[in-house]
């Protein structure tokens, strides 16, 4: 499987290609989806302030609070994406919000190394899975777990 990542860094986010791209792929390999081993996978990442994220959580989910991360999937269902079938798929765009994950780190008192970078690679997993037609359970969470570990 070949990955292809675009960023638009609206919020001047430290994160780095590198890294995004890194979690991204191991969430699409973890995922299991052998149907798409052939296939370019493609997805779009936007990093946008707390008063952004807010906006874009209370029009797309009638929620009126910042968070860490909304998934825009390009599939609804499973089925969909399963019978795309072109050589690449467009997976959709998730919208981070460094600030709001930072502050969560800090009121969580993680002080140790790496739990910062821990933190991401969850929550860039997260909105990989979602992307993916996985709903928040058991197999969505080991897996944005395992991809925090590496």
């Amino acid at each position: 499987m070949q990955l292809k990542i675009e960023i638009n860094n609206l919020a001047k986010s430290p994160v780095e290609k590198k890294m995004l791209k890194k979690i991204a792929k191991l969430a699409v390999e973890k995922s299991g989806y052998a149907f798409l081993r052939n296939k370019t996978v493609s997805l779009s990442f936007a990093w946008v302030n707390e008063m952004e994220i807010k906006k874009i959580n209370h029009t797309y989910r009638c929620k009126n609070k910042a968070t860490n991360v909304l998934s825009f999937c390009e599939y609804e269902k499973l089925a969909e994406l399963k019978k795309n079938p072109e050589k690449e798929i467009f997976l959709g765009e998730i919208i981070l919000c460094y600030n709001f994950i930072e502050a969560m780190v800090r009121k969580n008192s993680i002080h140790e190394d790496g739990a910062m970078e821990q933190e991401l690679a969850k929550i860039i997993a997260h909105g990989v899975l979602h992307l993916l037609c996985f709903e928040h359970g058991k197999k969505m969470f080991s897996i944005q777990d395992a991809c925090s570990e590496q």
